[in-house]
C-alpha cells in the first residue's frame, strides 16, 4: 500500500514537471498544449487511488425501510410460485402438466400432417412450396418430438434427431431441385417417423 502511494506521488510530480516544461515558453503550440494536458490528466489518474466498491445500493420508499437492490439476487427467490425454477413445493408451474402435454400434442400432430403433404410438392416439382411447407411443419416439430421422446440419449430421442436431420436433407435436395433424391429422403424420413411413433408411443 505504501509502495503504491509513493508511486502515485512520483507519477503526479512527473506529470506536473512535464506540464510546466511544456507550458514555460511564452508561446506554446496547440499540439504541445494537448500533450501537456494529456500528461497532466494521466498523472492525476495514476495518483487517484483505485478502490473497487462492491457495496449494494440502498433504497427506501417514502422513508420506510432500508432495502438493498442487488441485481444478482433478484432471481434467487426459490418460493416464487410462478417460476419454473422455484423449489417446487408451492409452485404453480408444473412440468408436463396436462394442458402443456395437450397443447404440444396438437401442435405436433398438425406439423406431422403438414409434413405428410410433402410428396405432392415433390411430385409437382414446386421448390418454393416444398420449402414453405417444411418450414411451417418444422416450426416446433423437432422440439415437440424431443419433448415426447423422453430422456436424452434414449432410443426415441435418437430417432427424433435422426428424423430432423433427414427432413433438413430433404429441404436441401428440394431447394436444389434434385427431385429424385428429395423423394428418397421423404421415404426415409417417413420410415424413421414411423419408428419414432412406436418408440415414443405417439
Amino acid at each position: 500500500m505504501a509502495r503504491a502511494s509513493a508511486l502515485s506521488k512520483v507519477l503526479l510530480a512527473l506529470g506536473a514537471c512535464v506540464a510546466l516544461r511544456l507550458l514555460s515558453p511564452s508561446f506554446v503550440a496547440p499540439k504541445q498544449q494537448r500533450e501537456a494536458a494529456a500528461a497532466l490528466a494521466a498523472a492525476m489518474v495514476a495518483a487517484t487511488p483505485m478502490t473497487a466498491s462492491a457495496e449494494v445500493p440502498t433504497f427506501s420508499f417514502f422513508g420506510l425501510g432500508s432495502g438493498q437492490s442487488d441485481a444478482y439476487s433478484q432471481n434467487d427467490n426459490p418460493i416464487n410460485p410462478y417460476s419454473q425454477f422455484s423449489d417446487g413445493s408451492e409452485t404453480v408451474y408444473k412440468a408436463r402438466n396436462p394442458d402443456e402435454v395437450d397443447r404440444r400434442k396438437k401442435a405436433l400432430t398438425a406439423a406431422l400432417t403438414r409434413f405428410e403433404n410433402t410428396p405432392e410438392y415433390i411430385k409437382t416439382k414446386q421448390a418454393q412450396a416444398l420449402k414453405g411447407n417444411l418450414l411451417q411443419a418444422g416450426g416446433s416439430m423437432k422440439q415437440d418430438m424431443i419433448y415426447f421422446s423422453g430422456e436424452e440419449g434414449s432410443a426415441a430421442y435418437t430417432k427424433a434427431r435422426e428424423f430432423s436431420q433427414k427432413v433438413s436433407t430433404l429441404g436441401v435436395d428440394g431447394g436444389n431441385k434434385q427431385w429424385a433424391a428429395a423423394a428418397q429422403d421423404y421415404d426415409k424420413a417417413a420410415a424413421i417417423l414411423s419408428e419414432w411413433k412406436q418408440l415414443a408411443n405417439f
